[in-house]
């Protein structure tokens, strides 16, 4: 049974990893560790066991969790690095915020039953992903008439038919995980423009280019996330070429690696 109390800490720890989540192309691995800590350590003092008490604090001090959750998304196959970092900070925000901790450690050794919670984690992110492609399907670039998406189409104008409704819906999901700097961007894209407009505007914090390359990125995870619920693949891959052409002219411009600050 969950108190106020462990109403108010859940609130707060869906707070910091809100803000962790805004820059999770450079993951801040001491930061999500220490929440991982301060969780234990909460577990820690509600269990009479001695032995579990001590175990539990010893991974609190010493075990990076969060370098583990991201080896183990590496080696099932995501190697692109800000692609492996979105899906780290989801699967620590998963565990945090679900029922990890909520059983009796003198029962079940926590590093066992973190593992285990990682390994089913990434097993689902696999398969979900796995079946997307199966779904998408793949549609020729072409200027011929009648086949294909004419290549005029593919800088940001391709989103035409999709719902009103459900774009505005879309919108307000990007808004309320990534803030007014994700909707301008998102705006821009939706509307056919560059988004380099955006860089420097002091009603947006003034974002650098590279800040701007990172919101088109987590915009596109968003979407996958977003239209994947829905089953809604047409309206996933107008958004992605919407999102995909800026992306590649980002990165041509600015590099993948770069960090503007």
């Amino acid at each position: 049974m969950h108190t106020f109390i462990d109403h108010i800490h859940h609130l707060r720890l869906e707070e910091q990893l809100f803000v962790l989540g805004e820059n999770v192309y450079d993951l801040n691995h001491k930061a999500y560790d220490q929440l991982f800590a301060t969780e234990l350590k909460r577990l820690a003092m509600q269990t009479n066991d001695r032995k579990s008490k001590v175990q539990l604090e010893d991974l609190a001090d010493n075990f990076q969790f969060t370098r583990y959750i991201l080896k183990s998304v590496r080696s099932a196959g995501f190697k692109d690095e800000q692609q492996a970092n979105q899906i780290t900070h989801d699967l620590v925000s998963q565990l945090l915020l679900g029922s990890l901790f909520e059983f009796d450690p003198a029962v079940i050794p926590f590093g066992k039953r973190f593992s285990v919670s990682v390994a089913n984690a990434i097993r689902n992110v696999v398969a979900k992903q796995n079946n997307r492609q199966r779904l998408i399907p793949s549609i020729p670039i072409s200027d011929e008439e009648g086949v294909g998406i004419p290549s005029s189409q593919i800088a940001g104008q391709t989103v035409g038919t999709v719902d009103q409704g459900l774009t505005d819906e879309f919108a307000k999901f990007v808004h309320s995980r990534l803030g007014p700097l994700g909707s301008a961007v998102l705006k821009s894209k939706l509307d056919g423009d560059e988004v380099k407009g955006l860089v420097g505007s002091v009603e947006l914090g003034g974002p650098t280019s590279y800040r701007i390359k990172q919101m088109v990125i987590a915009i596109k995870q968003l979407a996958r996330e977003f239209f994947a619920e829905r089953d809604d693949d047409v309206a996933l891959g107008q958004i992605e070429r919407a999102l995909d052409s800026e992306k590649k002219t980002m990165e041509r411009r600015f590099g993948k690696r770069e960090h503007y600050v």
